[in-house]
């Protein structure tokens, strides 16, 4: 059909049209995505997103699903996965954590032994299948370099990170703390800022300012040099 160009596209794009998932009764409806657009379609299109392979309009066939080149994947990771974490993550609605946390043969939080079999870590074994992590063969790589930077690249930016800890230790030494103002909370009583209250006076007192005892003597020198002021004045 090379000669007949348009032809193979008319043919390529009824067979698209075809596709289960386009048929009117599979179509998805609105999401938040599609209510956002405002480009005067008014919803009519809808914009993939990476959850549409999950849809079960695509997930009709077994021979085309997405969802089954990853089913035995995640039967792994949810058998390397205590029952806690699948609970927390069905229930609030979280990302899963904790996966191959614990190494096989050992129990999780509840006790149960964990059954799975754990495979090769791509990102630190060079035999793993398909290669390693982003490994090439005319770059040294150092043993820590998970995200293959390669050398020195890796050694470079470790030094600089160093530096900036330090730099930053030296800035802010352990055990010195700032203080900063606490907004007052709806759960605090008169009693507890008469309580701050005095904690803030009894501080100041004792790092060499006004402190009450001080404050009652100035009064009464005050009171006192007033009282020699108006006796004099009088006839």
């Amino acid at each position: 059909m090379s000669e007949r160009p348009l032809d193979a596209v008319k043919r390529a794009s009824k067979k698209a049209d075809r596709a289960p998932h386009l048929r009117k009764k599979n179509q998805t409806g609105m999401d938040t995505i599609d209510v956002l657009d405002e480009t005067g379609f008014g919803g009519a299109y809808h914009h993939d997103g990476p959850y549409d392979a999950t849809l079960a309009s695509r997930n009709r066939d077994k021979r085309y699903a997405p969802v089954e080149a990853v089913k035995y994947g995640n039967q792994e990771a949810l058998k390397a996965t205590p029952r806690e974490n699948v609970v927390d993550s069905l229930e609030r609605h979280v990302p899963l954590q904790g996966t191959a946390t614990i190494p096989p043969g050992a129990r999780d939080y509840g006790g149960r032994v964990m059954n799975y079999e754990e495979g090769a870590d791509l990102m630190r074994e060079a035999d793993a299948p398909g290669g390693a992590y982003k490994r090439w063969d005319n770059v040294k790589y150092h043993p820590n370099d998970l995200k293959g930077k390669g050398e020195p690249s890796y050694t470079i930016e470790e030094d600089q990170k160093k530096q900036k800890r330090m730099q930053n230790q030296t800035l802010h030494p352990s055990g010195v703390y700032e203080m900063q103002p606490t907004a007052r909370t709806s759960g605090r009583n008169d009693k507890d800022d008469d309580v701050v209250v005095r904690q803030r006076s009894t501080s100041l007192g004792s790092a060499g300012t006004s402190s009450p005892k001080g404050k009652r003597l100035s009064d009464g020198i005050k009171r006192r040099i007033g009282s020699l002021r108006r006796k004099h004045d009088e006839p």
